[in-house]
């Protein structure tokens, strides 16, 4: 008989009371079930594998001291049943009966003070609502009901209870929850650090969602239906160490936040739809880069080319990657690059034959002559000072070059003391009446050329003219290769201030050298 069930137990003091799988029918458990424990002291009480159609607000009126308590197999509550126990730590309900359909009721648990854990298990809705309150106490919270989870429901459960440290919620459809209701009421979990979302029918997170949840370290995401994760969602949740996300259908995840995850040290993604495209590419790099554990590994599920081959290791073209337009500028600017390189590259190392066809070119089309030849009055576009020893170079090179009569080339008349002096004057009236007459001095500087006094008499002449005309007209040509220190004062001077010629071998150099020379005579006069 269920009424001797617990005779001689009054005024006890019982640590724990287990009525586990007994098979009892109570078609009423009230204040006279419990009758035969009176001034009994219990502490923990569990009911479970049996079969108890109601429990009525008195039931356990007499177990006051309870501070675990256990029940399943139930078909309803009254509303005010667990108030009497002020008591009372820890709480699980669990599997109501299907077969009772009793009126729907709000049971009352604002009055559970002390209570620190809290499991409700597969009750549905509209069998029996849970009134929570302000449960300052209560650190653990298991909701594992199947069915739909509504605002109000949500709202009114987690509200109030700021101090939660552990939240399960499984099995549910958090579907019809705006975002925004989402967000309020996550961010109020401040002390949160274990968190479980598994099998809620999540398609998105939204932003905002988790940023209060500073010190959790678990989260677990698994069996939903999230199909893109920007992970913006984790970007305040610097002490998180495992993230669970298996069995979604995710086919893209943003690295951006994950990266900033410095103690994440595992990582479940296995049976996602993930897609190993370009997109993904900074993800895979994280992966290979850090600490993560990966559970199970990670298979990319498309395109059918990679489909099985381990996320940390596909690889794309990077022309299928890189953004076009991006690779057609680089080209564009690159070719560019090296097309300026190259023209400034020939400019340079033909600038002397472009200046050259330019004087060349501008003197054809001004009309440019020499001046005739009238008895003594003759005009010369350069004197040419130089020893007798290097007559040969002057007849053979410097003639040739200057006085032909190629129709591409500029032709210049020169002034030499072998050819143009007037026989019988004095050499020094013959030298400085010539330097008069022309624009330009040139002097072929050579070892003998520094030994002869007569070359020197013509520098210092020549030197004088430029100081009275205050006009640049010197041009130095080096037949031979002389140290400095070897040069009189004088002429080192003049170096500082005029243009002088090396003549080089090669060919390509002795063109360039004529063409230098012919440009310095035929420039205009710079001041001096």
């Amino acid at each position: 008989m269920i009424s001797n069930l617990f005779a001689g137990l009054q005024n006890a003091t019982i640590q724990a009371l287990h009525l586990n799988f007994l098979n009892l029918l109570v078609p009423v458990m009230d204040q006279a079930f419990f009758h035969g424990l009176r001034h009994t002291i219990l502490y923990n009480l569990e009911i479970v594998g049996n079969y108890i159609q109601l429990i009525t607000a008195d039931a356990f009126v007499h177990l006051d001291t309870i501070r675990y308590l256990a029940l399943d197999n139930f078909g309803a509550i009254e509303n005010d049943t667990f108030c009497i126990l002020p008591q009372l730590r820890r709480l699980i309900l669990k599997d109501a009966l299907r077969n009772i359909k009793p009126k729907h009721n709000t049971v009352n648990l604002n009055k559970l003070h002390y209570l620190q854990s809290l499991t409700i298990k597969n009750i549905q809705d509209f069998r029996m609502s849970f009134k929570f309150g302000r449960l300052n106490k209560l650190r653990a919270l298991t909701y594992t009901n199947p069915g739909k989870l509504n605002k109000t429901i949500l709202t009114n459960m987690i509200s109030g209870l700021t101090s939660l440290t552990t939240l399960n919620v499984y099995n549910m459809y958090l579907g019809y929850i705006p975002d925004t209701t989402l967000v309020q009421c996550f961010q109020k979990l401040k002390k949160l650090n274990r968190l479980f979302l598994a099998t809620v029918n999540l398609e998105t997170l939204p932003d905002g969602i988790f940023d209060n949840m500073r010190r959790v370290y678990y989260l677990n995401l698994f069996n939903n239906r999230l199909v893109y994760l920007n992970s913006a969602v984790f970007r305040n949740m610097k002490s998180l160490v495992t993230l669970i996300l298996s069995q979604n259908r995710l086919v893209y995840i943003d690295a951006t936040y994950l990266i900033t995850l410095k103690n994440l040290k595992n990582l479940a993604l296995k049976k996602n739809n993930i897609k190993c495209n370009c997109d993904l590419r900074p993800f895979r790099d994280w992966l290979n880069h850090a600490a993560s554990t990966l559970n199970g590994g990670i298979l990319c599920n498309s395109p059918p080319s990679l489909k099985g081959t381990p996320i940390t290791s596909y690889e794309t073209l990077w022309i299928d990657c890189d953004n076009h337009v991006v690779i057609v500028i680089v080209i564009s600017v690159t070719l560019l690059l090296i097309l300026v390189l190259i023209i400034a590259f020939a400019v340079v190392y033909f600038w002397w034959d472009i200046k050259y066809f330019w004087i060349v070119r501008r003197s054809k089309r001004n009309g440019y002559e020499h001046l005739p030849d009238v008895g003594n009055d003759e005009h010369y576009d350069a004197f040419v000072s130089y020893n007798h020893e290097d007559s040969h170079w002057v007849r053979t090179k410097l003639l040739v070059n200057l006085e032909n009569e190629d129709f591409n080339s500029l032709r210049f008349k020169l002034c030499l003391h072998e050819r143009d002096f007037i026989p019988g004057a004095f050499i020094a009236d013959n030298i400085v009446n010539n330097m008069d007459r022309s624009d330009k001095m040139v002097f072929i500087i050579s070892h003998s050329f520094l030994n002869s006094s007569w070359c020197s008499y013509e520098l210092d002449v020549a030197q004088q003219k430029v100081m009275d005309d205050k006009q640049n007209m010197i041009i130095l040509v080096f037949l031979e290769r002389i140290p400095k220190r070897e040069l009189p004062r004088k002429l080192k001077r003049i170096m500082r201030h005029v243009t002088y010629l090396d003549w080089v071998e090669g060919d390509r150099a002795r063109d360039i050298f004529w063409k230098k020379l012919k440009i310095a005579l035929h420039s205009k006069h710079e001041e001096y």
